[in-house]
């Protein structure tokens, strides 16, 4: 299926990438959660502060086998994807490379996408 809201989660996974903070804050909604596979949480200005200050960097991030749910009503402003992530992830003291089952949340403003959660499963060894 093919769904404008795929462009988003595109635009998500190369903002990660390359640290983008600015492509990540134009995508978020100010009310976005981020609970990573490790079962921590972050708000947005957590998630961003993260990045900005380098307690973790992403690189090589593969966003594979996502999955849109739709509502069965018409007009959705509320889309969910699934898929899996993965990723090499630094940190200032350890790299580790990421592989999990994501679950996001994006809400329709006008004609954009804002991302308002994820949720992050490990898929394990």
């Amino acid at each position: 299926m093919t769904h404008p809201v795929l462009q988003y989660e595109e635009k998500r996974r190369l903002a990660m990438d390359t640290t983008d903070l600015d492509a990540l804050r134009q995508i978020c909604d100010p009310a976005m959660i981020y609970r990573h596979s490790t079962g921590a949480v972050d708000d947005l200005t957590q998630y961003i502060g993260k990045l900005e200050t380098k307690q973790v960097k992403y690189s090589n991030v593969v966003f594979k086998d996502m999955t849109v749910i739709l509502p069965h009503q018409g007009d959705a402003k509320v889309v969910l994807v699934m898929g899996h992530m993965f990723a090499d992830v630094t940190k200032p003291t350890e790299n580790i490379k990421i592989s999990s089952h994501f679950q996001t949340t994006w809400t329709q403003v006008g004609n954009d996408w804002k991302l308002l959660a994820v949720h992050s499963a490990s898929i394990g060894h």
